[in-house]
């Protein structure tokens, strides 16, 4: 009797153990689904790498903060030979880190510098440039609609890297659109407060 129960002991176990490794390996993972999410409400995206999405070939790209992270990370190897063909680097080219007090540290806000261009600029999903980060470097004359990157009504802080000047409305009255804020060159913006947070629908450049 003893071997029996020690033989029903032992399968519960093995059970309980085989169901725990397939329940652990199955386990949903957060930030894949956000950006498969982000994916199915937009076309022409390709994810490049664990957190982030490029499209028209690293024109735009979206940078998601990593689990347990506020923050998008610095752009990846991948999103970084993208961004020097989009503006012509040679290949190899690299954000540098940045040496404070010793300690390398990337810019506050991980927009990308001038050595990719002296035109980017980002908006962030929240304040003191926290969630999402999405960025271009071109220049665009005609409105850039956030809708087609599932960031309409996101942005919470922005920072413009570049020599343009970046103008962002809300186009909730389409024949009378509402300019928010205007960027300056070399500028950012930690928040842009209260009255205009989580409006912009769309933005153009100088």
């Amino acid at each position: 009797m003893r071997n029996f129960q020690a033989l029903v002991l032992s399968g519960v176990l093995v059970l309980t153990m085989t169901a725990t490794a397939g329940a652990a390996a199955a386990a949903p993972d957060p930030l894949q689904e956000e950006i498969e999410q982000v994916l199915a409400k937009t076309q022409g995206g390709a994810q490049i790498s664990r957190h982030e999405i490029a499209w028209d070939g690293g024109a735009v790209i979206m940078s998601f903060p990593l689990p347990g992270e506020t923050q998008a990370p610095v752009s990846t190897a991948a999103a970084q030979r993208l961004q020097a063909k989009v503006t012509g680097r040679p290949v190899g080219t690299a954000e540098p880190l940045r040496v404070s007090g010793g300690v390398s540290a990337q810019a506050d806000d991980k927009c990308p510098t001038e050595v990719f261009g002296n035109d980017w600029y980002c908006f962030y999903q929240n304040a003191d440039f926290g969630g999402r980060r999405l960025q271009w470097n071109a220049t665009h004359k005609s409105p850039v609609y956030f809708s087609k990157y599932d960031f309409d009504n996101r942005t919470s802080s922005w920072s413009n890297k570049g020599g343009k000047k970046i103008y962002v409305y809300e186009d909730f009255w389409v024949d009378n659109p509402t300019k928010l804020w205007t960027e300056s060159a070399h500028s950012r913006d930690s928040y842009v407060g209260y009255n205009v947070d989580n409006r912009a629908d769309y933005f153009v450049t100088s």
